[in-house]
């Protein structure tokens, strides 16, 4: 027979209300600066291309609305561009992370990028002949911290040559333009069309072309709408090279203004 001590029932209930109690005591004890909960970032941008003009690489994407918990990107500040440069015969675009800092664009003076509606557009003028280029564009918050980043490469192909002999014809409210079509293409290229680019006698040319299609003829009728206001185009060829399309540089200017209506 084995003999035991007296139980009480009150006794369990106080032995886990002064564990409790010693518990909430030491915490309190502990002092220290709150962190606050950081701020949802932006996510990525979209639609990140790279369009090779002439020498250059024109580099585009959209804006992300929202943030990587889905609510407005209200903190969206700009966008880094981070550069890799490789060999394009040998080189492997996808082994490092681009770590260059080429471009810091605030969307309120996005300056030397261009945004137009919910594109943004970069222009890389370093791009050596040969190389390839692999570029990561990352969000930046009012506060300095980056957001989930997109990255894309191409390869620096030969540029086609440009159109010759660009001439303009003022009309009634309309210009009509007429160019020579180049000789000759290098082998492998294939012709597309052209591009015909527009701007005003004190602004820049836009990164993006008039026609929304390449132009199959030498020509184009431009409905300008304002008469009496000086205009000045280019023309460039573009061309299907195995993948890619490439386009040239631009042709020399013209400048023309629009008549009023007869």
């Amino acid at each position: 027979m084995t003999n035991s001590a007296p139980h009480s029932p009150r006794l369990a209930p106080l032995i886990v209300i002064s564990i409790l109690l010693i518990t909430i005591l030491a915490a309190c004890g502990k002092k220290g600066p709150v962190r606050p909960e950081l701020a949802a970032l932006p996510a990525a941008p979209t639609q990140l291309q790279i369009a090779q003009q002439g020498e250059d690489f024109l580099v585009s994407w959209t804006i992300p609305a929202r943030n990587e918990d889905g609510n407005p990107a209200e903190d969206l500040l700009g966008f880094h561009v981070y550069r890799l440069i490789y060999n394009a015969a040998e080189g492997c675009p996808t082994c490092r992370d681009p770590e260059e800092l080429v471009a810091a664009i605030a969307l309120a003076h996005p300056d030397p990028a261009v945004r137009l509606g919910k594109r943004v557009y970069w222009r890389d003028e370093a791009v050596t002949p040969g190389t390839g280029h692999a570029y990561l564009v990352v969000p930046v918050t009012v506060g300095g911290h980056e957001g989930s980043g997109a990255g894309t490469y191409r390869a620096w192909l030969r540029p086609p040559p440009a159109p010759a002999t660009l001439q303009a014809e003022a009309g009634d409210q309309q210009v009509r333009l007429t160019w020579t079509p180049p000789p000759a293409l290098p082998d492998g290229q294939l012709l597309l069309g052209y591009n015909l680019y527009r701007r005003t006698a004190a602004g820049a040319f836009p990164p993006v072309a008039l026609n929304a299609e390449p132009l199959r003829e030498p020509l184009l009728t431009d409905l300008v709408g304002e008469a009496g206001r000086e205009a000045v185009y280019r023309v460039t060829t573009l061309v299907r090279s195995g993948e890619l399309l490439v386009e040239s540089a631009p042709s020399p200017e013209v400048t023309v203004t629009p008549q009023g209506a007869r």
